[in-house]
């Protein structure tokens, strides 16, 4: 009884995993993944791209939560991402213009150069989890 209750946790798990990986999209990481992205004008891909902050913006109120916004520049390229980060749900990092950072989460295209958000937990376990780094402390 014991062995077949462990089976279906089991089966249940693996089900989570593969339904969770269909709905998060593929990832891509570095940021030849969002360069790649954005060239192929591709949403919903799990990145983690790095760089520096260009530039930090006002915070602005969403369906979600509140959102910490800035511009970030990408190492060794000149395009830049806006990250949009829900300070509601996760943790607000710290930044200022010049910090170097590390942003995982969703990226979505835009003609500008594209976002990334979904840079927090998820409380509900329905997608990755994201986070930013910035000065060797995990923001998520």
């Amino acid at each position: 009884m014991r062995t077949a209750l462990v089976a279906a946790r089991r089966r249940a798990i693996v089900v989570c995993v593969v339904a969770l990986a269909t709905v998060c999209g593929p990832t891509a990481t570095g940021n030849a993944g969002v360069e790649q992205a954005f060239a192929q004008r591709r949403s919903n891909v799990e990145v983690t791209a790095t760089g520096r902050v260009e530039r930090l913006l006002a915070d602005e109120r969403g369906a979600s939560g509140m959102h910490q916004r800035f511009i970030v520049t990408l190492d060794g390229a000149t395009q830049t991402v806006l990250v949009d980060n829900n300070v509601t749900i996760g943790e607000r990092a710290p930044l200022a213009a010049g910090d170097a950072a590390t942003i995982h989460g969703e990226y979505v295209w835009n003609a500008e150069g594209g976002l990334i958000h979904f840079t927090h937990h998820d409380p509900e376990h329905t997608h990755e989890g994201g986070w930013i780094e910035v000065r060797g402390t995990r923001y998520q």
